[in-house]
């Protein structure tokens, strides 16, 4: 009678749930492992109970909002230590690998609050909601944690004063923070797949609808301070037990990228004395070098006195003296060894002295002071060669700056540095193209000894560094410009497209100021090579040859336009002293615009690049728009289509046509550039080859196999058939290859596992016939079809325990082991327990059990009844562990 009491206890116990729940919030972190598998994320939840638990909540359920969930184990319970002592910390531990990209939203749903909150109706009776978010980005993975929230959730105020929380939250990634409000929440149900649904706790109230007289010294209602995070409720009225949420923001280059919901409570309760109000200037910033000095009041609505003082690593030298009862003097003079990247951070505290018997109430500001380097002073900017030019400063003030950093951009620009705005923001325009030691005051510019560009102007600034650990940066110099004139290419377009007829126009400029101070005779050489590269150790081949500084274009013919760009160099001789010329006095390369267009589904994808001394990216004050053509099937002509802005060396368009499977289609670009040169063309055009492509027609996939109740393992091959077809109209002869992707599981990505010719495949040799294929089929032009109908297979999985055996080593019966073997198990854990409820086997050795009536320590197990329980892993496409319970008998 015990044994089997026992047994009913084992195995129908129901889970205890938590009904005291006060406070909690969900920490989501990305996989840091070795692996980093972007899919994978581990979750810790944390939540605060009334201590003593009216019930134990041993374990908890996340919901990973992709239709799963994972019930875990409390892996730790520590008593608060805030003062709160009728409060339990409790925390588990979760992880989960998800399927694809996305935002997912995890969700915990607890049963049940703790009772008698005031802004919660029956709130014993109502279920206790948290989530976070998390974003996958399968094109740009990101490395995630959620941000730390340093201060528990439960906290106390007194009613009639102000009461302030701040939750101390930090990114350890770096991320900006934001702060917002919300409502309580409870469970509303569940999504189409089993996601829970969360809606405003019944009967509600914001904290806000509990307000007594608004005191000074705060913002008045209930608020939250969106960037610092500190609540302020001004003032609460009512005694007694409070909830409320707020949720953190995540971002990231001013993308939103994770959530997380702390839902938290304050206790309310009555006190005499009121607290001192301190009155702190904003947060400010200085050049290293100034004076800072700055008043602090503080005043006490009790009379009461007050003593204040200050903390901060620049204490001394900084000095804090009282001017009186009711300010003091803070004051720093800066220098250049305060410098430093992060702001520093000076807390007053002010602490009055009641009467005996009064409790002694305190106020804590932050004021947060940043130091930045002085702007370095340049003095000139002049070209030194035709491909170069040298940059002057005057020695900076800060003998312990590192490094000095020098910017470059073409044209002059209207960024100025905003009061302490450090470096040069990227929105300025400006490119890094070399540093230096800060004690050192020249720097020459030639593109890292490539040579800079001719026939444009280039405007610098630098600014100064500071050293490690504290880092930090001076405010960007003055800006100066030089430009450097000389001969360029101006233009290289294909005017036909032909694998051998193909031509391309050349054009340059006409040299001007610099042909004076040559010796005739002076010529033009017109060099080419294949490709955009535009090395001057290429392999060129010269094309044109001319004495006439007139001759500034070429039509280059019989060239493979189809199939390959091509790049130009003209160079431009004069004689030296007497004689023919021979002395290069300048040159300038660029290359042809090549073109590459596919069929993505319905949408055309084009990319195109280019290797040019000119720009043919775009900017706010001069849009540069490349124009798309595009024949269509059974035209003639070429229409213009759209145009697209683009970039420095590429550009690239994706519109949905719609295209039609089997057509073919034609495009070709023409690029738009500029030199910002009043002596050069503007704008200079110039066409990319026309291309022609198609979008393939898509494979319609049916896949079988032998999974059936006629499965026999160790028989019946376990092998997927996979065969498939063309729609109506389209011609097979179109596609070179097909290929096959395979998952095995719905929480995989797809791969390739075949490239084949056939219009079928054999997937053989499997550990089971779970998994989802699709097909593609590529055509003669490299296109890729969109993927065919995803076909998916599960296991016939059959798992039948035998109620007899016997292991009496005669070759039959002799193991405890299902019908079917292994066969489809990934793994198994059989526990065995006696009839008095005693376990007496427990083993995860062998996916097929394979039990030979033995105990633990090995020994054979006496004759008679035994009850199992199985906890079985199947191979599937969904990760599927069930649970078998019975009883089977030993005969020996």
């Amino acid at each position: 009678m015990l044994g089997g009491l026992f047994l009913l206890t084992l195995f129908l116990a129901p889970q205890a749930q938590a009904t005291h729940l006060r406070a909690g919030n969900i920490f989501i972190k990305s996989d840091t492992t070795a692996a980093k598998n972007p899919l994978r994320f581990f979750f810790k939840l944390v939540t605060y109970s009334v201590a003593p638990p009216p019930f134990e909540d041993l374990e908890a359920t996340l919901y990973f909002g992709d239709c799963t969930q994972q019930t875990s184990p409390r892996a730790s319970r520590v008593l608060l230590q805030n003062g709160q002592n009728n409060t339990f910390v409790n925390t588990y531990f979760f992880e989960h690998i998800y399927s694809g990209g996305g935002t997912f939203t995890a969700t915990f749903v607890g049963e049940n609050r703790n009772g008698g909150v005031v802004n919660i109706s029956n709130s014993v009776q109502q279920t206790f909601f948290l989530q976070s978010t998390l974003t996958i980005d399968r094109l740009f993975p990101i490395i995630n944690r959620s941000p730390v929230l340093e201060v528990p959730p439960v906290d106390v105020a007194v009613r009639g004063q102000i009461f302030v929380h701040n939750p101390g939250a930090y990114d350890p990634d770096g991320d900006s923070l934001s702060f917002k409000l919300l409502p309580s929440r409870v469970d509303a149900g569940r999504d189409a797949c089993g996601n829970p649904i969360g809606q405003t706790a019944p009967g509600y109230r914001s904290l806000d609808q509990f307000l007594g007289a608004a005191q000074p010294g705060g913002p008045a209602g209930f608020s939250i301070d969106r960037n610092t995070g500190q609540i302020t409720w001004n003032t609460p009225n009512t005694l007694g037990e409070f909830n409320f949420a707020f949720i953190v923001e995540e971002w990231r280059n001013g993308r939103l990228i994770g959530t997380v919901i702390r839902d938290m409570q304050v206790f309310v309760r009555d006190d005499p004395n009121r607290p001192p109000v301190l009155i702190v200037p904003r947060d400010t910033c200085v050049v290293a070098g100034t004076l800072l000095r700055d008043i602090i009041k503080v005043r006490d609505p009790d009379k009461d006195p007050v003593t204040v003082t200050a903390f901060g690593s620049m204490l001394p030298p900084a000095t804090f003296r009282p001017q009186s009862d009711t300010s003091h003097i803070f004051t720093w003079q800066t220098t250049c060894l305060d410098v430093r990247r992060s702001p520093y951070q000076v807390v007053f505290r002010a602490e009055d002295r009641p009467p005996a018997g009064r409790i002694i109430l305190t106020d804590l500001k932050p004021w947060r002071i940043s130091v930045v380097g002085p702007p370095p002073v340049l003095v000139s900017a002049v070209p030194q060669t035709s491909s170069s030019i040298r940059l002057n400063w005057s020695a900076y003030t800060c003998p312990n700056a590192t490094r000095m950093y020098i910017y470059r951009r073409e044209g002059p620009s209207n960024f100025k540095p905003g009061p302490c705005e450090t470096g040069i923001p990227a929105s300025a325009g400006y490119v890094r193209v070399g540093e230096v030691s800060a004690g050192v005051t020249t720097f020459l510019d030639n593109n890292g000894g490539k040579g800079l560009e001719r026939n444009k102007t280039y405007c610098y600034r630098i600014y100064a560094e500071f050293p490690e650990p504290g880092g930090g940066s001076s405010i960007a110099s003055n800006e100066l410009c030089a430009t450097l004139e000389s001969i360029s290419l101006t233009k290289v377009s294909v005017l036909e497209t032909s694998a051998t007829t193909g031509k391309i126009r050349v054009e340059w400029n006409k040299p001007k100021a610099i042909v004076t101070t040559l010796t005739p005779p002076l010529q033009y050489r017109l060099l080419r090579t294949m490709g955009q590269g535009r090395s001057p150790q290429g392999n060129y081949t010269q094309v044109f040859i001319s004495n006439n500084l007139n001759d500034t274009v070429f039509t280059d013919n019989n060239l493979n336009t189809l199939d390959t760009a091509y790049a130009y160099r003209v160079e431009f001789y004069h004689s030296g002293t007497t004689g023919s010329p021979t002395v290069l006095v300048d040159s300038s390369s660029a290359s042809s615009v090549r073109l590459n267009a596919v069929a993505n589904g319905a949408t055309m994808v084009l990319n195109w690049t280019y290797n040019v001394p000119w720009n043919n990216a775009s900017t706010p004050a001069k849009p540069l728009y490349h124009v798309i053509y595009l024949k269509l099937p059974n035209s003639a002509v070429f229409q213009k289509y759209d145009s697209v802005l683009a970039g420095p060396t590429a550009g690239t368009f994706s519109k949905q046509v719609p295209l039609e499977q089997g057509k073919e289609y034609c495009a070709y670009v023409v690029t738009k550039g500029t030199f910002q040169n009043p002596l050069l063309p503007d704008p200079i055009l110039n066409n990319s080859q026309i291309t022609c492509f198609s979008r393939p027609c898509v494979p319609i996939l049916t896949v079988d196999n032998d999974c059936d109740d006629d499965f026999v393992a160790g028989v019946t091959p376990i092998q997927n058939r996979l065969s498939w077809t063309l729609p109506t109209g389209c011609n097979a002869s179109d596609i070179d290859f097909y290929k096959v992707y395979f998952r095995e599981t719905d929480a995989e990505e797809f791969k390739v596992i075949a490239t084949i010719k056939d219009l079928a495949y054999l997937h053989q040799n499997l550990p089971s016939f779970a998994g989802c294929y699709y097909v593609t089929a590529t055509d003669k032009n490299g296109s890729e079809s969109e993927r065919s109908n995803i076909e998916c297979e599960d296991n016939c999985i059959v798992f039948v325990l035998p109620n007899i055996f016997t292991p009496n080593n005669d070759g039959s019966n002799d193991e405890f082991t299902p019908k079917q073997g292994a066969t489809f198990i990934k793994k198994a854990t059989l526990k065995v327990y006696n009839r008095w409820g005693n376990k007496v086997y427990e083993s995860s050795a062998e996916p097929g059990l394979r039990w030979k009536g033995v105990g633990d320590n090995g020994k054979a197990l006496a004759e008679g009844t035994y009850f199992y329980q199985v906890e079985v892993e199947f191979y599937g496409r969904v990760p599927e562990i069930r649970t078998y319970k019975g009883w089977v008998e030993i005969l020996r």
